[in-house]
């Protein structure tokens, strides 16, 4: 039986006219507009529409919508489908691409080079096939890329910078995913059988360069992206067959910024975090899986000097810092019974003989919370996040095994806050859930704690009182302001921060970029922004 490329051979036949696009643009005129698409999709299914957008246009486009039966949210994934030529030419070229791609002679980037010969071959068979009334080459190579490169029937999941979290619970279950405005929503994609599944969650692992199989059943890895992947092999150890969680990792990560225009913060407190940042306050953040934790550790990360020599530890990296005198480690699991582990605890002993100015550990859940304590009793300043929902569970978690901070380490915490999700009522009477830091506190003792900050959830406003906050004495100490000064230049960066919010300036690099011109010559900074200076 000849091979695909003798195939293609023996039908390949050179041109040197131009490719002929009409064929392309003949199919996209065909095409509905999405708005027609989505009134179709939902009138269709007699269901209620509350949103949609495009994920990959025109190609893939999200939709929301409620059942009017149970009340129940779903997400939506409606891809443009290949029809029957499409999708012979389609299993054609990946087979063509799958047997005749040989390896690079020279390191490069793998995704550019795999897509650069995905061009070559569907060029190839444009020329072999002529004028194709009727077919999309353009979708076509939507799906060689989403599948070859990408991460095929959930691609377009990928791509919605809306979604934080993807999870498949067994066969023939939906996927679930966790929505930055709906939450956890299932959607219209389910894995039918085992060997479907199974053969995804290798390609999950094969991405991550990992391994998964019988006899090593659970994987904890790092995917393309950064994205976190958890993942369990057929039915060894769950009961409805593989499994798999992805915690998906955004390359423009929020900033202080967007928590204000969330309403997650108030403005005034972002200044004074900004302030305490500036003079490197030990800072705790509290709140349950899904909060908004780390989040918010990174939004106050960037508020950092750019002078100050920062080494990060975490688990996965998630942070992302505009800093140039930064370190960051990350824990390695061990497949052979703690041999080669290294741990949290390893790397924030390690992190000591890098002289750093901040220390911040993603999360502390172990041993390492005590050797964090004793750097920053020794004039470190640290950083991190805990499981808890207020200041004393956060206390008897700290004091207790198998971290064992001593009752008389607790007041090296400088400022302790909480953020939570909670349900807030929209303009359309539909309730929404949204993140609010609801409480912080400044640590004068163990068990001698001063509210600076409380969420009101009737008015959903944050009611502020620094009169008799402890960390504007000790930077008054160091510095030798006044409160009065001190009171002046929380406003001044105050305005800053909402002279940034109204000028819609919210990546990362850019309110860094702020930030350090700040540090560098504030009194430039404010007469720029048309604040007053004394």
């Amino acid at each position: 039986m000849p091979s695909v490329l003798e195939k293609l051979s023996t039908l390949f036949r050179k041109k040197k006219e131009e490719l002929v696009e009409e064929e392309e643009e003949t199919e996209e005129k065909k095409e509905t507009t999405h708005a027609e698409r989505a009134a179709r999709y939902f009138l269709r299914r007699k269901s209620r529409y509350l949103d949609s957008y495009p994920l990959y246009e025109p190609w893939a486009y999200a939709y929301i919508f409620e059942d009017p039966k149970t009340g129940n949210l779903v997400y939506v994934v409606e891809e443009v489908t290949l029809n029957d030529r499409e999708k012979e030419i389609y299993d054609q070229i990946t087979e063509y691409i799958m047997w005749e791609l040989e390896p690079p002679e020279r390191e490069v980037d793998p995704r550019e080079y795999v897509m650069k010969y995905a061009r070559k071959a569907i060029r190839q068979f444009q020329l072999k096939l002529g004028r194709t009334p009727g077919l999309s080459w353009s979708k076509i190579q939507y799906y060689v890329e989403r599948d070859l490169l990408g991460y095929g029937i959930l691609d377009p999941i990928f791509r919605d910078p809306n979604i934080e979290d993807i999870s498949c619970n067994g066969v023939g279950r939906p996927i679930y995913v966790w929505h930055r405005k709906y939450e956890s929503l299932p959607t219209n994609i389910v894995f039918e059988t085992e060997d479907e599944l199974d053969e995804y969650v290798l390609k999950l692992a094969h991405m991550a360069g990992k391994h998964i199989s019988v006899a090593y059943p659970i994987l904890d890895a790092i995917l393309p992206g950064g994205h976190r992947l958890a993942a369990t092999f057929q039915k060894e150890v769950s009961t409805k067959g593989s499994t798999f969680t992805i915690r998906k990792f955004r390359e423009d990560p929020i900033t202080i910024i967007d928590m204000i225009d969330f309403g997650t913060i108030s403005p005034e407190i972002a200044a004074y975090f900004w302030l305490a940042m500036d003079y490197k306050m030990t800072t705790l953040i509290m709140g349950v899986t899904g909060a908004g934790k780390t989040t918010t550790l990174n939004a106050l990360a960037n508020l950092l000097r750019p002078t100050y020599k920062v080494v990060t530890i975490e688990d996965t990296p998630e942070l992302r810092l505009p800093l140039e005198n930064w370190v960051q480690l990350v824990s390695r699991p061990s497949y052979l019974g703690g041999v080669g582990e290294i741990t949290l605890f390893h790397l924030v002993k390690v992190s000591l003989r890098y002289r750093p100015d901040v220390i911040v550990v993603g999360e502390v859940r172990g041993e390492e919370a005590y050797v964090l304590f004793q750097a920053i009793a020794t004039g470190h300043s640290g950083m991190t996040t805990l499981h808890a929902e207020s200041i004393d569970a956060a206390v008897k978690r700290l004091t207790s095994p198998p971290m064992n901070i001593p009752p008389s380490y607790i007041p090296l915490i400088n400022i302790a806050m909480v953020i939570k999700r909670v349900t807030k009522i929209d303009e359309t009477g539909r309730p929404r859930p949204v993140r609010r830091i609801t409480n912080i506190w400044e640590v004068k003792d163990y068990e001698d704690y001063i509210v600076v900050s409380k969420w009101d959830p009737v008015r959903d406003r944050f009611e502020m009182d620094l009169s008799k906050s402890i960390v504007l004495d000790h930077i008054s100490e160091i510095t030798g302001r006044s409160r009065e000064e001190l009171y002046e230049e929380v406003a001044k960066r105050k305005a800053i921060l909402e002279w940034l919010h109204a000028n819609h300036i919210r990546s990362y690099k850019e309110v860094a970029s702020y930030i350090q011109r700040y540090y560098i010559n504030p009194k430039a900074v404010l007469e720029q922004l048309g604040v007053e200076v004394r």
